[in-house]
Order: C-alpha cells, then sequence, then structure tokens
C-alpha cells in the first residue's frame, strides 16, 4: 500500500471531489482516479459514492480515513526526522471559528510561513460545535474555538485564554447612556446574535432564562464582523467576545452596554486552542 495513495485520498475525502483534488495535488485527474482505484482493490471494498459529480466516503471510506491520516503523519515525521524547521513539509489542517479568524489568522499565517515556509496550511472556519466534531474524526490536526473549558481526558489543551464577552450596541440607543441596564431592558432592543450552537449566546440565553425571560433576535448570524457592521450603522445591540468590538469600541463607532450580573449568569468563556488527542 503506498502512500501516495493514502495521500490522494485523504485529499479527495476533505475536497469531496476529484478535479479539485486533483489539482490540489498536481496530477491529472485520471492520475487520482487510478490511485483511489488501486486503493480500493488492495483493500477491498469501496471508499467513495460516485453520483454523477458529488463524491461522499463509503462507511469503509469513514473507517479508513483515521488510520490513513496516522500513516501519512508518520510518514511526514519520517521525512522530517533529519530536517530543520526551515526545510519541514506536509499539510497541517486547522479550524477557526469566524471570529477567532478575524482576529488573528492573517498575522499567525504570515509568522508560521516564516519559520515553515514548506509546510502547507489548510484552513476551515466552522462553528466551535462542527470544529469539535471534525477533530475527534481527526479531520483537523488542531483548532481554535470559544468554548466552556475541554476535559483534559479527551482533548489537548495547548494553550487556553479567559476572554470576555460584552454587550456592544449603537452608541445612539438609549440604553448606551445609561450608568447600568437590566435584560428585560436589552431585550426590547433590537438584538443581532450569533448562531445558537456559539457558546456565548447560549450563555446570555442561559442567563435570559434565568430570570424567566427569553428574546426575539432581528437577526441570527456566523460572522462576528457582520454583527459588529450593523451595530455601527443601525438601532442594534449584540453579545460578542470583546476582541470582536474593541475597535469599533476604540473609534466610537459602538458602546458597551452595562448590564450588572451576577455569578450565575457571567457572560464569559474561555478561548481554548485544542487539538484532538
Amino acid at each position: 500500500m503506498e502512500i501516495r495513495n493514502l495521500t490522494t485520498f485523504l485529499k479527495v475525502a476533505a475536497l469531496r471531489n476529484f478535479t479539485h483534488a486533483a489539482k490540489a495535488l498536481g496530477y491529472s485527474q485520471s492520475n487520482v482516479s487510478a490511485q483511489i482505484a488501486q486503493l480500493e482493490e488492495e483493500i477491498g471494498v469501496p471508499l467513495f459514492n460516485r453520483i454523477g459529480r458529488q463524491v461522499s466516503l463509503t462507511q469503509f471510506g469513514e473507517e479508513l480515513l483515521p488510520y490513513a491520516q496516522q500513516l501519512c503523519s508518520i510518514a511526514v515525521k519520517m521525512e522530517n526526522l533529519t530536517k530543520t524547521e526551515a526545510f519541514l513539509g506536509g499539510t497541517v489542517r486547522v479550524g477557526l471559528t469566524d471570529s477567532i479568524s478575524e482576529l488573528l489568522l492573517e498575522d499567525a499565517l504570515l509568522a508560521f510561513h516564516k519559520r515553515f515556509p514548506h509546510v502547507q496550511v489548510e484552513i476551515s472556519l466552522d462553528t466551535t460545535e462542527m470544529l469539535l466534531e471534525r477533530l475527534k474524526k481527526g479531520e483537523l490536526d488542531a483548532a481554535c474555538v470559544i468554548t466552556v473549558p475541554l476535559p483534559a481526558t479527551e482533548w489537548t489543551i495547548w494553550a487556553e485564554h479567559l476572554i470576555s464577552i460584552v454587550i456592544a450596541a449603537n452608541p445612539g440607543l438609549s440604553l448606551c447612556a445609561k450608568s447600568k441596564c437590566t435584560l428585560e431592558e436589552l431585550i426590547r432592543q433590537k438584538l443581532v446574535l450569533m448562531e445558537t450552537s456559539a457558546p456565548y449566546s447560549l450563555q446570555f440565553e442561559k442567563a435570559l432564562a434565568e430570570q424567566h425571560l427569553e428574546c426575539r433576535p432581528v437577526f441570527r448570524l456566523q460572522s462576528a464582523q457582520t454583527a459588529v457592521h450593523m451595530i455601527q450603522q443601525g438601532p442594534f445591540a449584540t453579545v460578542l467576545p470583546y476582541y470582536a468590538v474593541k475597535a469599533a469600541l476604540g473609534d466610537g463607532s459602538a458602546k458597551l452596554v452595562n448590564v450588572p450580573r451576577g455569578r450565575s449568569s457571567r457572560l464569559c468563556r474561555p478561548c481554548c486552542i485544542a487539538a484532538a488527542c
């Protein structure tokens, strides 16, 4: 069994498309098809369902995926055994939530490329829930997510930082002029919230539930940047990590809303850079 065929299998599995995989690997499509056919013949089972241009993993393909990733990872480590950082190769698959990517993606990529110029980096943007699921499946090598503390028995945590979750609003809203604002007053505003699976959205709604309140946001978004733009331009309020609204607060196009909250309703969660064990 050739490592090259396993590498091609992983690329097709990631892109769900033979043509795109061939382009990414620098092969012809017929070459990719031949490698997959050879691998399927060696293993004795089909690895992909092929319906027109749609490609998906079979059950056998799903089961092979983590083993192929391990073998290819070991092969890259063997190749890099005697190489310095400047000559290390291979591919690193990293997942980030949208708001974190806006904060550090560009600088982090430039710094990484400077240190490891021959390592390819594949970036995926998704929700915390989906990124953790993909880590478990071995589809990602690492992820930077906003979540509650992860159990050390299941994850390897490279770094963990406590971040503040804040309520920000358009400066023209009357509640921005108040020294204190109640949750009842807040939910009467036009709220722009992130997807329901976002940990800080869950925490916000938990705080409301503790006071027997609920809200109907005007918008549910996945992009923190879009949420910030909306409160800058219209009569909206939002719940986001502080770093996502820091620039808008600095130039005065957004203001923090002071909602006193007890220990049980803190809108604060750690941001973890985690990798599956």
